[in-house]
């Protein structure tokens, strides 16, 4: 499913949901569509307004953005059971295309008459009968949690695609290399957004700022990378992590 989003971001938005992360906060997630994707600055309101906002936006023949892709993995997870029905709003739009997957053999008694008849599935039974290795790896994950360690990055990596593995990668060899010029007792070398954007993009790994905001995304909400904004209003970014232990996490992705 990733690999199928990394081909479809090519032409369209795409937002990837782990419904089976515990902290997972699907609000966020249409905010950013409702503020990166529609271009409207108020984002208050329910995930039920959201929704609906992206499904009238996308129903509209004067929108600039001709369709969009949810992606939504473990669609029946422990977070998104009472979303439902937003989502199913979501897929009931014919410019809005939702692809999921469940874990559970009853996961569609979750939904009523109603709501299926939205959602209006296409089927497939594509068992893989691997271990739910990453999505277990995050049960004992506390939600008050402010930094993860390097096990769990490399849980959090082996769930992403290529493409963003990269995108981690670049930071986190950048930040080895300034502390081995820098002074060992600085502060965590941080990068900034605009270079890090630069970096990305000269690689061929994102393509707009709106595909990269999206990927750091999903960094963020697995706390894998912060960002920091300065009093001049410039961001930066790093991964809370030191260098010795971002050299471990490297070592295990090859």
């Amino acid at each position: 499913m990733n690999s199928l989003a990394t081909e479809l971001a090519a032409d369209a938005p795409v937002v990837i949901i782990n419904g089976f992360f515990p902290t997972l906060n699907l609000k966020q997630s249409l905010e950013r569509v409702v503020s990166e994707v529609i271009g409207i600055g108020d984002t208050t309101g329910t995930v039920a307004d959201l929704a609906s906002l992206i499904h009238g936006y996308f129903d509209s023949e004067a929108r600039k953005v001709d369709e969009m892709y949810f992606i939504v993995h473990n669609i029946d997870g422990s977070c998104l059971r009472k979303h439902q029905a937003a989502l199913a709003v979501l897929a009931s739009c014919p410019s809005v295309h939702l692809l999921a997957s469940i874990d559970h053999i009853e996961a569609p008694l979750i939904w009523d008459s109603s709501t299926t008849t939205r959602f209006n599935w296409a089927w497939h039974d594509l068992t893989t009968f691997e271990p739910y290795t990453v999505e277990t790896s995050y049960e004992n994950f506390a939600s008050d949690t402010t930094e993860i360690g390097p096990r769990g990055v490399l849980h959090v990596l082996a769930s992403l695609t290529e493409n963003a593995k990269s995108i981690f990668r670049i930071l986190a060899e950048y930040q080895i290399a300034e502390s081995v010029m820098g002074d060992a007792a600085a502060k965590m070398p941080e990068m900034a957004h605009s270079a890090y954007f630069a970096a990305c993009r000269d690689q061929f790994l994102v393509s707009s700022e709106l595909t990269f905001r999206s990927q750091l995304t999903e960094f963020r909400d697995h706390k894998v990378i912060q960002s920091r904004h300065a009093a001049d209003g410039t961001e930066s970014v790093h991964i809370p992590l030191d260098t010795a232990t971002l050299g471990t996490i490297l070592e295990g992705m090859d």
